[in-house]
């Protein structure tokens, strides 16, 4: 079923008779719409567009199911010219406080529910895959370029700067979110984004990173050691290397977000580290970087077939350095199947 329809649908199970869209990947994920600064009103008859002069054009082209509504004084001072109807929705995740208060001061008469359209967004479609597995394909070429630069006395920036650029010159747009490049203690920093620290012998290096290729993200974790890896070291990376093929296993269609990240939860906790694994296991990726379906403690709900998740589980040891193997997964009927193909084994940069 085709994005608008679908949301129609979802509008009437709602029990609400039109919605307002608000954030640019939620428009662009029902209208094709790629310019930023806009607005969405969707209802059983019509879509209607809002946006301004520097993006009229290009909103004709790419949206042509919707009306376009230029506005020169803001995006809620054109709301009444779309003439909505008055039992409303709006996407709650991306109005601000302040956005709200606007929208319900242009349309007095209206009642507004709030709902949120992410779940909408998570089973991909056969286009969405395709670029998802693309993107993911640019990443793992980027990283195996890398590896045989990564060496110490470099610079974890300046590591950082050649992944980002391995993925540009393969046609991604940009990077999904700032690179983590993360190495000797700061590897127990589960988001320690590049810094100017110098990579020694025996750092554990964390690489987290993506790339966006037509509008849609992939994200992976490797962690490498420097040298021979020491006794301690090879003991949690061998813990959380298990951890996250434990996860995959257990990632079947029907089985919820809590369910998956108990599972390997437990597995950690059992190797005497369920102290030191402190986030969720995974999230949804997809048009962001961060989407619903979510693997952690706060999902009760099924994990659909054709969800596209991460698995990454970690182990973070303060003043010694951390672990985390991260792997980008879509649901199918008969578990998963993975997109990010780099090796996991340890390997050891002599």
């Amino acid at each position: 079923m085709k994005p608008l329809p679908t949301l129609r649908t979802f509008l009437q199970e709602e029990g609400v008779q039109g919605i307002f869209i608000k954030g640019d990947s939620s428009i662009r994920y029902f209208t094709g719409f790629t310019g930023g600064e806009s607005l969405l009103y969707v209802d059983a008859l019509r879509a209607v567009l809002i946006t301004d002069s520097r993006y009229i054009l290009q909103a004709q082209q790419q949206a042509p199911e919707c009306e376009i509504l230029e506005h020169q004084h803001g995006l809620f001072s054109v709301v009444d010219q779309v003439r909505p109807a008055w039992r409303l929705a709006l996407d709650g995740d991306y109005f601000s406080y302040t956005e709200a208060t606007a929208l319900q001061k242009a349309l007095p008469k209206a009642s507004f529910k709030n709902v949120n359209l992410v779940f909408l967004r998570a089973v991909k479609s056969p286009e969405e895959q395709r670029k998802m597995f693309k993107a993911a394909a640019i990443a793992d070429d980027a990283f195996h370029e890398l590896i045989p630069h990564i060496k110490v006395g470099r610079r974890e920036s300046e590591l950082a700067a050649e992944l980002e650029y391995n993925m540009r010159k393969r046609g991604a747009q940009k990077t999904s979110f700032d690179t983590i490049v993360a190495s000797g203690v700061r590897s127990a920093l589960p988001h320690g984004v590049a810094s100017n620290k110098v990579i020694e012998e025996g750092d554990f290096v964390t690489f987290d990173f993506g790339c966006i290729y037509d509008g849609y993200c992939s994200d992976m974790t490797r962690t490498v050691v420097m040298g021979k890896a020491a006794p301690w070291q090879k003991e949690i990376y061998e813990i959380v290397l298990a951890a996250n093929e434990l996860g995959e296993e257990v990632l079947f269609p029907g089985k919820t977000g809590i369910e998956v990240d108990q599972a390997v939860r437990d597995f950690i906790a059992s190797k005497g580290y369920g102290a030191y694994f402190g986030h969720g296991l995974g999230h949804g990726v997809g048009l962001d970087i961060h989407e619903k379906p979510n693997l952690n403690k706060g999902n009760p709900d099924p994990i659909p077939v054709g969800a596209i998740v991460t698995v990454e589980p970690g182990i973070y040891l303060p003043g010694k350095g951390g672990v985390r193997i991260e792997d980008t997964v879509i649901v199918t009927e008969w578990g998963c199947e993975r997109l990010t193909l780099v090796e996991k084994e340890l390997m050891e940069i002599l």
